[in-house]
């Protein structure tokens, strides 16, 4: 793969995780107005099957040699996405990844 396909396909992912998040925030927003109580057990599901995903991936050593780095890269990222869109600050998420 060309340099050039590989920055419109870095291009590409990287306005689909935007987008994605966007639609995150949005769909949080709705479900927090319209019944608090059952966005916060949707929310805490969501949260502990990412976790338990991570934690797989530092377990099964997926990613090779990177997984535990890559797992903490994505659980930040993926923690200051949930807080925000949960409408938490400092929130602590289900359990820490490695």
């Amino acid at each position: 793969m060309g340099d050039e396909a590989l920055t419109e396909e870095q291009a590409a992912e990287r306005l689909a995780h935007y987008l994605l998040k966007e639609a995150y925030h949005d769909l949080a927003a709705v479900l927090l107005s319209a019944n608090a109580k059952a966005a916060e057990t949707l929310f805490y599901a969501v949260e502990k099957r990412t976790a338990d995903a991570l934690r797989a991936i530092v377990a099964d050593r997926t990613e090779g040699t990177a997984s535990t780095r890559i797992a903490r890269t994505v659980g930040g990222e993926l923690n200051e996405l949930f807080a925000g869109a949960h409408g938490r600050t400092g929130a602590l998420a289900p359990q820490q990844v490695a």
